[in-house]
């Protein structure tokens, strides 16, 4: 009897995990990189910018929620700083609201 509740609970589990598979497949974009543009920050954009608030360059790249991994440089389109920065150009100063207070990031430079 236990053996069946834990496999019953399993399967659940496996269930869930791959209904949202197939919700992450069913709402993935291929993105056609030549007509991305470097005018302003968009997904896979590389940025430089400076934390104004911390006076220090920050480098990453913009990417997709399931990509993200601060520690490697990407950087989640759907982060705070991520929404602030999208569709903003080189020169301009942008605020992120983050749980610790607002930050300002000015952006020097968009590569792709």
């Amino acid at each position: 009897m236990r053996n069946t509740m834990l496999r019953a609970m399993r399967q659940g589990l496996l269930e869930v995990k791959i209904a949202r598979l197939k919700e992450k497949v069913a709402n993935a974009r291929v993105i056609d990189e030549s007509k991305l543009s470097a005018d302003t920050v968009q997904l896979l954009s590389k940025v430089t910018v400076e934390n104004m608030n911390a006076k220090m360059k920050m480098q990453f790249q913009i990417v997709g929620e399931s990509e993200a991994d601060f520690s490697k440089g990407l950087l989640s389109a759907s982060t705070p700083i991520g929404k602030a920065l999208m569709g903003h150009g080189k020169g301009e100063v942008v605020e992120a609201k983050v749980p610790s207070g607002i930050m300002k990031f000015k952006i020097l430079d968009i590569s792709l």
